[in-house]
């Protein structure tokens, strides 16, 4: 790729205002001595056909609450955002608009340094059934070691019929259900807005019990650790927000843009520490 190009890109989504996406990409760009911005579309989801068909972007990553309508304005699917039916990220090649999801690239990056031995994790839990839930249920589905995933819906019905046609080998409880028994699970990933700034709560009804050996993930990373992971984190539990996956897809995402390799392990070292006290 010319590195004189300049890169036009940036993030779909509402009330976004908050999200570390344009630092983690603008520190990608000069690093790697690119050029280009990133900048954020605040907008409405009526106003997201003209931006699409418009020329003034080279790549856009998508987010809440626009993830599963604008996989339906793409012109190709990748297999994984047609099975998640979920989008994060949209590229143009030959004039046709692609849609791709790099959410479970991410999580598998923040799993792989959440858990030291991802052996031992054979009860899963995922608590969401969005397009983020969906995207680590077909990543988890790729993992061996992992025995049983259950995913926890506030409409256990719709969301069967939802991942059927996925055909994820999981189960669907209650959030209730999943409260009773959620000291059986080895990895809990809390994949709904419950609990960020604009959605305050727990994602879970109380009361409910942690298992102390337990790896708890949540992808909420504003705030940097919601009340859920503090409960779990006072159980003994080792806890993760969103911080890593947030880079890890944003890393997958830049790859797609640029045809050039994020430096990942580089931002880990320089880049978190940084996001974390942002």
């Amino acid at each position: 790729m010319n590195s004189e190009k300049t890169l036009r890109l940036g993030l779909i989504g509402r009330d976004i205002s908050y999200s570390l996406s344009p630092r983690i990409h603008q520190w990608g760009l000069v690093t790697l001595g690119l050029y280009g911005e990133y900048r954020l579309y605040d907008i409405k989801a009526d106003e997201i056909p003209s931006l699409l068909r418009s020329s003034e972007w080279d790549g856009l990553n998508v987010t809440v609450p626009h993830k599963t309508l604008v996989a339906g304005l793409c012109n190709i699917l990748t297999e994984e955002a047609r099975l998640s039916q979920s989008v994060n990220v949209l590229f143009r090649r030959e004039g046709k608009i692609w849609g791709n999801t790099t959410d479970g690239k991410g999580f598998l990056c923040a799993l792989n340094r959440l858990v030291e031995h991802p052996i031992s994790v054979r009860r899963v839990l995922i608590i969401g059934s969005g397009g983020a839930a969906r995207a680590v249920l077909l990543s988890l589905g790729r993992h061996s070691a992992i025995e049983h995933v259950v995913v926890a819906s506030r409409n256990p019905e719709q969301t069967e019929r939802n991942l059927a046609l996925m055909k994820a080998n999981c189960t669907v409880v209650s959030l209730e259900q999943a409260a009773s028994e959620l000291i059986e699970y080895d990895l809990v990933v809390q994949a709904t807005p419950v609990g960020s700034a604009q959605v305050q709560g727990l994602p879970l009804p109380q009361p409910f019990r942690f298992a102390p050996i337990a790896h708890v993930m949540d992808l909420i990373y504003s705030p940097r650790k919601t009340e859920f992971l503090r409960l779990a984190e006072s159980n003994g539990c080792r806890v993760q927000n969103g911080l890593l996956m947030l880079i890890g897809q944003a890393a997958a995402s830049f790859k797609l843009w640029t045809n050039i390799p994020f430096p990942l392990e580089r931002a880990m070292k320089e880049l978190l520490p940084e996001l974390e006290v942002a």
